[in-house]
């Protein structure tokens, strides 16, 4: 999902300049000059993608505060915090504004002195959205950390063959163990697909379109592991995407940790949803 912008279009030349420079940080960036068309409907488009966002940046100035639209953005934007129980509100000072009194806690970026360290600022505040290589999926008891990585097939320090790995931790406060999994594809005859995506630095669009062929196949059969000792499993498998070649999978799981003597029920085949969605969410395709 993109990162929203709420701003007071009497600030659109430091917004235009802000957002141009989170794009070429590879930040997803959502702004309604840049989205919207002739005949769209503004308040159903900002009320989707303010939604929808990962994060909400709040460029405060003397316009701002006194604008009702910016307002009301800021509203939605601190009530999806309260509802999510997470940080979603980034606050940007412009210019010498009231702070609104539901923000006055927050740390902010403060443009007026230093342009550049408050950039960096917000740089580092949206690593977390933004980067699509890694990431956490949360539920009220139950974690699941996860990244990706790549490499070429020939590359010399390679041990093994693989070009793309996953790599998911799933784990809970409640239980005195975690599930530790990989998900490994294997060039077979790759018709040059990957070393291309790699040439045009679009390895995650790669991973998405091919992680997307892998689910389509799970939904006759959903991937499933039972754990009951310290052994690592393994199921492997092929897959031919069309106009995409052939490769070899390879999902290996096992458990670390305290033996609880029960046995382990593994939903492999669920982490590769939460990792696809995350692709497709921080994508800018």
């Amino acid at each position: 999902m993109a990162i929203f912008i709420s701003y007071s279009h009497q600030d659109s030349h430091f917004v235009d300049v802000l957002a141009a420079n989170l794009v070429k940080a590879k930040h997803h960036v959502w702004m309604d000059r840049w989205e919207l068309n002739v005949g769209d409907s503004l308040t159903s488009k900002i009320e989707e993608n303010l939604t929808q966002s990962s994060a909400i940046i709040v460029v405060l100035s003397k316009e701002s505060v006194e604008s009702a639209w910016c307002k009301r953005e800021l509203t939605a934007g601190l009530v999806r915090e309260l509802e999510e129980s997470k940080t979603l509100v980034l606050p940007v000072v412009i210019d010498d504004c009231k702070i609104p009194l539901f923000i006055r806690d927050k740390l902010y970026a403060d443009f007026r002195k230093d342009p550049d360290k408050a950039f960096n600022l917000v740089d580092r505040s949206l690593s977390r959205f933004s980067n699509s290589t890694m990431s956490r999926s949360e539920a009220p008891d139950f974690h699941t950390d996860y990244s990706i990585d790549w490499k070429r097939a020939d590359d010399p320090q390679s041990e093994e063959s693989w070009i793309i790995r996953l790599t998911f931790v799933d784990h809970s406060e409640k239980l005195p163990y975690v599930v530790v999994s990989e998900f490994k594809v294997f060039e077979i005859d790759g018709r040059g697909a990957f070393e291309k995506a790699m040439k045009q630095d679009r390895v995650t669009e790669f991973a998405i379109d091919l992680t997307k062929e892998v689910i389509k196949g799970l939904k006759e059969k959903p991937l499933t592991g039972l754990l009951s000792d310290n052994i690592m499993k393994y199921v492997a498998w092929k897959v031919k995407p069309k106009g995409m070649g052939e490769y070899g999978l390879v999902y290996t799981y096992r458990r670390l940790g305290e033996d609880n003597g029960m046995d382990t029920v593994v939903h492999l085949d669920n982490n590769l949803h939460t990792a696809l969605k995350h692709f497709e969410a921080t994508s800018r395709r």
